[in-house]
């Protein structure tokens, strides 16, 4: 009776084993060593791919199917010394599954002996632990990663204690501050010390922030004075973190040296300064050009009788001279350089305030702006922007008496080396024998209106306008022509070096 008991509750323990192995995706099996029958419980198709009828015939040679080759000779050893010395077994080998794949799995085994010191029964279990291995992997992919990241880094990465000391140091430490992670360990030195002096207030500001308010960001640049004095720009980045079991507060981030990034910024503010600067001098230079008009206006009014209409037109083309001048100091400003301009877009917008400036009424006067895109020098861009408002403004104000409809044209374009017109060109600017690699450039301004008399000579001529084209297609060592009926078309010929 007291057999049949014990043995009913030792199947009813087994039962239940089994169970729980089944549902937990294990593999039971129970073994006997002298004849190799193995009997297999618990997740076998789930592990194996094998039915349990089909995995039932696996005995301890077929064993050996089921390990991988690389790993089979280290397997079976340790198993064989098992077998003989009744010594536990455990090993992590990949299990050859029936479709052909590999998974890896966990095995633990058990030996009981008899009286005379034998192995007779073989109990373990196998898991399933691929996904787990698969972690760790990727894991350890992460962490070689991150420290190649790390060696790659220039810069520190960091841990500090509440204190603000550090326990973890890893990377360009030495490269940045001068000393060995070992000095900062053992308190030698501490990050404060090395903080330029007219940081630390701001430092230390952000440091009591860090101490006070939790998952906060500090982001800051800050001077250091290496160990061999020079001075080193730092970008430090650091953030509050807890232990994972919520007890220690720390603080991690990493410091990153931008000097290099630093000089550069400064050298670029040094130049803009310097640009702005050269700007105000241009500008203050123009304005001069400006007064000197203005003074040639007022004595051609103050040599006649004056008249209000010729007072009123002597306003507005001093109004659009100066208009001339403020939109090249517009483009200068918008340019990548202070010594040119885009003259193409600086035409555009000249010739459209001209307009708007000279139009009147339904006028259907249209203008006809053919220009390459390409960048002039200053020195010659704002003298052709005043010869351009004095030609187009003569145009819309006596080249269409009683007419609302015309045309006004204005060309600029490269004259190459091939251009038959670059030969006269040369010699008209006297430089035949000249081999600098100057561009060479036509403008061209003009309408279809009623054109000169015959008897016009614009080279000397009452009209100031005109006085002062000629003044500044010298100024620019230009040449200039002009071609009379239909309408009137002039031609300017210069050089930018």
């Amino acid at each position: 009776m007291e057999g049949n008991f014990y043995k009913e509750n030792l199947e009813k323990v087994a039962e239940r084993f089994f169970s729980i192995a089944d549902q937990t995706g294990q593999l039971i099996f129970d073994g006997d060593p002298k004849t190799g029958k193995i009997e297999w419980y618990g997740a076998i198709e789930e592990i194996t791919g094998y039915t349990p009828e089909e995995f039932s015939k696996v005995d301890l040679e077929g064993c050996k199917d089921l390990v991988h080759p690389e790993e089979l000779e280290a397997f079976w050893s340790k198993l064989e010394n098992s077998l003989e010395t009744g010594k536990k077994f455990e090993q992590k080998f990949r299990f050859k599954r029936k479709d052909g794949s590999y998974i890896y799995v966990d095995q633990s085994s058990v030996f009981l002996k008899d009286e005379n010191n034998y192995v007779y029964r073989a109990i373990g279990l196998i898991k399933n632990i691929t996904e787990m291995k698969h972690d760790q992997e990727k894991l350890k992919i992460s962490e070689e990663n991150l420290l190649r990241y790390l060696q790659n880094f220039r810069g520190i990465g960091f841990q500090m204690d509440i204190n603000f000391d550090f326990v973890l140091l890893h990377g360009a430490v030495k490269e940045i501050t001068g000393y060995e992670d070992k000095d900062f360990y053992s308190g030698i030195i501490q990050l404060a010390q090395l903080v330029d002096p007219e940081d630390r207030s701001n430092f230390f500001e952000n440091r009591s922030k860090l101490s006070i308010v939790s998952n906060y960001i500090i982001e800051q640049e800050y001077r250091i004075r290496n160990r061999n004095g020079n001075r080193v720009w730092v970008f430090e980045s650091v953030q509050v973190i807890h232990s994972i079991d919520q007890t220690n507060r720390l603080y991690q981030g990493f410091i990153q040296d931008i000097t290099e990034r630093k000089i550069a910024k400064e050298t670029l503010d040094r130049a803009e300064k310097f640009r702005k600067k050269e700007i105000h001098h241009r500008i203050k230079n123009n304005l001069q050009v400006i007064s000197s008009l203005l003074d040639l206006e007022c004595d051609n009014l103050l040599s006649g009788t004056l008249d209000h209409k010729k007072i009123v037109e002597a306003f507005r083309e001093s109004h659009n001279r100066i208009i001339s001048m403020s939109v090249i100091h517009e483009e200068l400003y918008n340019s990548k350089d202070m010594e040119t301009i885009n003259f193409a877009s600086y035409l555009k917008k000249l010739t459209d305030d001209l307009f708007k400036s000279y139009k009147v009424g339904n006028s259907d006067i249209k203008l006809n702006l053919d220009a390459e895109d390409f960048f002039l020098e200053m020195d010659n861009a704002i003298p052709l922007g005043i010869i351009v408002n004095e030609l187009v403004s003569n145009s819309l104000k006596y080249a269409f008496p009683g007419r609302r409809n015309g045309e006004i044209y204005v060309k600029l374009q490269t004259l190459h080396d091939e251009d038959k017109k670059l030969s006269s060109a040369t010699v008209d600017f006297n430089i035949q024998n000249n081999l600098c690699n100057c561009r060479y450039f036509m403008l061209t301004i003009g309408d279809d209106g009623i054109g000169f008399p015959e008897s016009f000579d614009f080279k000397n001529t009452g009209s100031l306008g005109l006085q002062l084209v000629n003044t500044l297609v010298d100024q620019i060592g230009g040449n200039i022509k002009i071609e009379n009926g239909p309408g009137t078309r002039y031609k300017i010929l210069f050089k930018d070096s």
